[in-house]
């Protein structure tokens, strides 16, 4: 099976349809989608003339077997993540402002002081409250883990990004337990893969990059965090497991 991933799309129609059209064209078998389809933040995008979270979310319905929520689809929601870092949320959360939720929360989880806006209706609000956390599923004899972010922060929606090998301890009980070879993340809207073995490189680093554009993967326990649909300088990206090699594709357009 040929699985096209994409993640972190934050309501760009062009990217998305550019993506979409890489992915046609390369004959992936089945599409995955590691949520953040909504969500645009205007500190970090200039885009507005081609944003629509509606649009996104209908194309990936109509084109995606697989799809996980991310951070900024559960505020879209008004949905609260299962794992907070302890932070216990308010039932005023979604009607505080941003400073008060950043205040509240001791900046624990994210305040989306920046979220613009959407053009969700009722039937995309009903849908961003339906899609899993995270979902397995299968690989040619193995299991793919997938989720926005990493385990137990599936979604995302706390402020700490992996970075020591204590942080990922769970994420390696987590992939045991459920006999997980590959878990597939993306939030971090990092340019290429970064990965992390449960036989670490490192003592302390949990996270290395990895810049090729085609990557054996093995059959070592692995984590990895994958490039953005919305990139920088109007680069976009998808990314493509063949479960039969047990090989990576990053697979990059220019749009504008």
């Amino acid at each position: 099976m040929k699985l096209g991933i994409i993640t972190d799309i934050h309501e760009n129609v062009t990217m998305l349809e550019a993506v979409l059209k890489l992915a046609e064209a390369h004959r992936c078998d089945e599409l995955a989608c590691l949520g953040d389809i909504a969500g645009y933040d205007r500190r970090f995008y200039n885009y507005h003339f081609m944003r629509s979270a509606r649009r996104c979310i209908s194309l990936i319905k109509s084109n995606c077997r697989w799809v996980v929520a991310g951070n900024h689809d559960l505020f879209a929601a008004g949905r609260f993540p299962g794992y907070s870092n302890g932070y216990k949320y308010p039932e005023s959360w979604f009607d505080m402002s941003p400073s008060e939720r950043r205040e509240a929360s001791y900046g624990l989880v994210w305040s989306y002081e920046g979220e613009d806006p959407n053009d969700l209706g009722e039937e995309d609000l009903a849908y961003l409250n339906t899609i899993p956390e995270y979902s397995i599923v299968p690989g040619n004899g193995s299991r793919l883990l997938l989720s926005h972010y990493v385990c137990p922060d599936f979604t995302g929606s706390t402020t700490m990004y992996i970075a020591k090998q204590h942080q990922i301890r769970d994420l390696w009980k987590f992939m045991t337990i459920n006999e997980i070879l590959f878990s597939l993340s993306g939030h971090s809207h990092k340019p290429f893969a970064y990965f992390s073995h449960r036989e670490p490189l490192s003592f302390l680093k949990a996270i290395h990059p990895v810049p090729g554009d085609s990557i054996y993967l093995g059959k070592e326990m692995t984590m990895i965090l994958l490039p953005p649909v919305t990139g920088g300088n109007g680069r976009t990206s998808f990314s493509m497991i063949d479960t039969d090699t047990g090989m990576l594709y990053l697979k990059h357009d220019k749009v504008i």
